[in-house]
């Protein structure tokens, strides 16, 4: 009789293992697009304050867009099946994440946070240490990346995709033939990226005359561009300055990430803590902030430039004491082959809390609101009818 419970139980388990896969299996491989019987009009891009043209000079092609969201959100480049573009790059986050660092396809943390995707085809590098310059050629990185997708052959990125019966057409229609290529796959991931335009917000609607800040933004704006260097940095329309760059923000004193690679012009040493500065538009659908994440909430950030930069000694010259719009070296600073550190001030803006909560009021009129719910970004595919 124990042996005959034994294979029951045995039996039983055997069974619930493999309906518990079967499910697994369904809920990671049966997708498929539910696309409309008329592209979206990716190319109909809307230009904000000041002519701004939020996909820079990126031509936008609206079948390889569509193929390109197919793909943004397609399990199937993962090693696993198990995550896309997407499940890091949130819609309703204006496709951030909302976690510190994301998972990858094994869920395994990612080494940095994950940047928001705004205006791409506008900028000249990508990544935080901005090591990437194409845009068609950044959209594949994460692929091939051992935390985030894990398919770092494109043989076998290649070889899943032509099993998926839904590409053929979405190729042909994009590229006039149904071949498929990581080169097509790029381009049309970087076209769909390029196309999530973002300058319906408040801040444009001030500068075009359609309305008016508050007391309070308006304080915060005077702040941002006038009282403040927010601006020297997050200058431009697109709030990231002019052309992609990087800078020490004086984080930490000895950073662990060391961000961008290469030396410090002024003292010779290698970069430390050089990373890129972001646009600020979205900003406060964006959350967390930095590049690993440290910072919850606006509040928490405008206190860090209030009263927590660090005196690194490659702190940018925006943030400190004295600066005047030059770039020579302060007084007391390192040069190359100089062996002190002393003189770094790093700056303390001394910001009452009326003007604290004025500057995040505007850092708030930089949301487009329709980034996260316009259904020509949204995911296309839905869990198969059993």
């Amino acid at each position: 009789m124990k042996t005959i419970n034994i294979l029951i139980l045995a039996s039983l388990a055997a069974t619930v293992s493999i309906i518990s896969c079967k499910k697994e299996s369904a809920a990671t491989v049966a997708r498929t697009p539910q696309l409309p019987d008329e592209v979206f009009k990716y190319d109909e891009i809307s230009t904000g304050s000041n002519g701004f043209n939020p996909a820079g000079n990126f031509v936008i092609d609206n079948n390889k867009s569509t193929l390109g969201r197919v793909l943004f959100y397609e399990t199937q480049l993962s090693r696993n099946n198990r995550v896309s573009c997407g499940s890091c790059h949130l819609q309703s986050a204006a496709f951030a994440d909302v976690a510190k660092l994301s998972n990858g396809f094994e869920n395994a943390k990612t080494i940095r946070n994950t940047p928001a995707i705004i205006n791409a085809g506008t900028q000249t590098s990508y990544f935080w240490d901005m090591r990437e310059a194409n845009l068609s050629a950044m959209v594949t990185q994460p692929i091939g990346n051992h935390i985030e997708m894990g398919l770092d052959q494109p043989e076998y990125i290649l070889a899943k995709l032509k099993k998926l019966p839904y590409y053929e057409s979405l190729f042909q229609n994009a590229y006039g033939s149904s071949e498929i290529t990581m080169d097509r796959v790029g381009d049309a991931l970087s076209n769909f990226v390029a196309s999530m335009a973002s300058v319906k917000t408040k801040y444009d609607a001030v500068v075009m005359g359609q309305t008016s800040f508050t007391a309070e933004e308006e304080r915060g704006r005077t702040l941002f561009f006038n009282d403040l260097p927010c601006g020297s940095c997050h200058g431009g329309e697109n709030f990231s300055g002019w052309g992609s760059m990087t800078q020490n923000i004086g984080l930490e004193m000895d950073y662990v990430d060391d961000g961008e690679p290469g030396t410090d012009w002024m003292t010779g040493a290698q970069r430390d803590g050089w990373f890129k500065v972001p646009s600020l538009r979205n900003v406060a659908l964006t959350a967390p902030y930095m590049h690993d994440g440290r910072f919850a909430t606006l509040e928490e950030v405008v206190d860090f430039y209030n009263e927590g930069i660090q005196p690194h000694e490659q702190l940018s010259f925006m943030l400190r004491e004295g600066w005047n719009g030059g770039f020579g070296p302060f007084e007391g600073d390192v040069l190359a082959g100089g062996d002190s550190v002393s003189g770094v001030q790093p700056l303390r803006l001394n910001l009452s809390d009326n003007d604290k909560h004025a500057l995040v009021a505007f850092l708030k009129s930089l949301s487009d609101g329709n980034i996260t719910s316009d259904v020509k970004f949204s995911d296309p595919f839905v869990a198969a009818s059993n």
